[in-house]
């Protein structure tokens, strides 16, 4: 770095002209010189290391001020901005960057202003000629996709009317441009509930992620009559393949569930790692009817292991769905014949992240462990780590009075109960964990 100075605050001085090419040499640079001494060193060390080097909080601060150097930066920087003077100013100075590619998913510029809402910006890059259903590398999406996910009303409406693909078939997470208006969090106020209008005006069709994300019943019914294999449908990798029942599960729509349920959805159903709905669910009913449906096969279970004078086969789903719903007679007959749910399988865990603080309870005092690790998706946690997480104050409260260990921590991120409650801004929680430390 010979060639490099340093300001008076003693960082390094950026080169005259630096670009993004330079930018990660000098990463991969630094990394080699980090495992010289430490070979464990990571890319992510390197790029905070040299950002440190050149005065810069962060590789994404240091990446930030070098892009908006570049043309093609500050072309991105005024299309997220909706700065349409500037962004007429460089393109009738340099024509050939109006289809610039933002790496490293190779946006438009179409897609920079389009995701935040920049209908001036928009209607500018359309009339130069942007192709209002050019696709971008990363999830194969139209900006249309982005602005639907926004819940940018004006920009879908102009996008469309320009002729934009409503439809969007083919993205990555094959939502659809209306899965992308519905399927994200908090993709249910007024704003995207508009898009979606937007949408059904110009064309496009409900299919049965985005009719269960809006709560639409008689959709859902329409949807399965017309094509009952839709209750078997599936989400991309991106979301393990949930099935539309886990999807209502994991976003908190009991009636949803019920319904998928009555239509004939496969309570046993699960995701491509093999989880089903208890492992989804974080409050203790919006999966009822899913257990009530496991219960009745428990109860066949337990009636054939009766006349067979056998022990009764049960697992975790059981053990939840008979302790949930308040069957405390066929949950001491599954722990008794099947000693090992007490001690493996996650089911104090499940029960604790549901926030059931009878059947936590109930656990406990069968000789449950507060203290036991489990694979929860990637990360092995205890049951206090799920209940802190969520904000069930009161199981909260019952673990500890257990002897549940509040500095245990986790495998993945290091967290002990109160960082995971931290994380969830559950006050109340962090209020009680704080208390622990006394």
């Amino acid at each position: 770095m010979s060639d490099e100075t340093r300001s008076a605050s003693g960082a390094l001085s950026l080169p005259d002209d630096p670009n993004l090419d330079w930018l990660r040499k000098q990463a991969k640079r630094r990394l080699d010189e980090l495992r010289a001494a430490n070979p464990s060193a990571q890319l992510s060390d390197a790029q905070f290391d040299l950002a440190r080097q050149y005065g810069f909080t962060s590789w994404r601060a240091l990446k930030a001020h070098i892009d908006a150097l570049t043309t093609d930066g500050q072309l991105f920087e005024a299309a997220r901005n909706g700065d349409v003077a500037k962004l007429a100013e460089l393109l009738d100075a340099n024509p050939d960057k109006l289809y610039v590619r933002d790496k490293p998913y190779e946006w438009t510029l179409l897609h920079a202003a389009a995701h935040n809402g920049r209908l001036a910006a928009v209607n500018f890059l359309l009339d130069r000629g942007l192709d209002v259903n050019a696709r971008e590398k990363g999830d194969n999406t139209y900006p249309i996709h982005w602005a639907a996910a926004a819940g940018h009303v004006d920009v879908v409406r102009r996008l469309a009317d320009a002729g934009g693909d409503v439809v969007g078939k083919g993205d990555d997470h094959a939502l659809e441009v209306i899965g992308w208006a519905t399927c994200w969090d908090g993709a249910s106020d007024t704003a995207h509930r508009a898009v979606v209008d937007v949408l059904i005006a110009h064309g496009a069709r409900h299919h049965i992620f985005s009719a269960v994300a809006m709560g639409l019943a008689d959709e859902v019914r329409r949807i399965v009559s017309a094509d009952p294999s839709a209750l078997s449908h599936r989400l991309s990798r991106n979301e393990n393949h949930q099935t539309p029942l886990l999807f209502a599960v994991r976003t908190n729509r009991p009636e949803m569930v019920a319904l998928l349920v009555e239509l004939g959805a496969d309570p046993l159903a699960t995701d491509g790692d093999g989880y089903g709905a208890t492992m989804y669910a974080t409050s203790p009913h919006v999966d009822r009817a899913v257990l009530e449906a496991v219960r009745k096969l428990t109860a066949a279970e337990l009636t054939s292991a009766d006349r067979g004078s056998r022990r009764v086969h049960g697992n975790v789903t059981d053990l939840i769905a008979s302790l949930s719903l308040g069957d405390q007679a066929a949950a001491e007959r599954l722990v008794r014949d099947n000693a090992d749910l007490l001690a493996t399988g996650g089911s104090l865990h499940l029960l604790a992240k549901r926030g059931d603080v009878r059947a936590v309870r109930w656990m406990l005092d069968h000789g449950a462990d507060p203290n036991a690790r489990w694979a929860h998706w990637d990360a092995d946690v205890t049951p206090l780590h799920l209940a802190a997480l969520q904000g069930h104050a009161d199981v909260v409260e019952a673990l500890l009075a257990a002897g549940a260990d509040p500095t245990i921590r986790d495998s993945k991120h290091d967290g002990d109960a109160l960082g995971w409650a931290e994380h969830g801004g559950r006050v109340d929680v962090v209020r009680m964990l704080l208390g622990t430390r006394d």
